[in-house]
């Protein structure tokens, strides 16, 4: 929230931010193949398990995932919903926390009244 929330919250410059906002498609590894587009410590991604065509839907967020012997994360910001988020599992097995963070956004576009389907199970919620 405090990188990349509302600007009267920030921590950093919009200088630093429009540098770190530079995303590049990755070309190697893991990223190429699922057409990752990284700045400097900030991955444009989408928790859709689909292709998301936009950046302004609620599959699209700007953040950082990461997985380690036994744990993986994904954590960022949905700027069609101005939310932080963040979750984490114990096991290095990223589909896990992708799975949980997709879920997560459709939980929280139906508590706003607007039913999604990112394609990550089950699309329609009972609030």
């Amino acid at each position: 929230w405090d990188l990349l929330g509302p600007s009267g919250s920030r921590l950093l410059s919009e200088e630093s931010l429009a540098f770190m906002r530079k995303y590049e498609p990755m070309t190697v590894g893991w990223g190429k193949s699922i057409h990752l587009r990284y700045g400097a410590g900030l991955m444009a991604s989408q928790l859709a398990f689909r292709p998301v065509l936009n950046r302004t839907g609620w599959g699209f967020y700007e953040g950082h995932g990461g997985e380690t012997y036994g744990f993986s994360s994904s954590q960022g910001f949905l700027p069609v919903a101005q939310a932080a988020f963040s979750v984490a599992t114990n096991t290095d097995n990223v589909t896990y926390s992708a799975v949980a963070a997709c879920r997560m956004v459709v939980a929280l576009a139906a508590s706003r009244g607007e039913y999604i389907d990112l394609g990550c199970g089950r699309s329609t919620v009972l609030v």
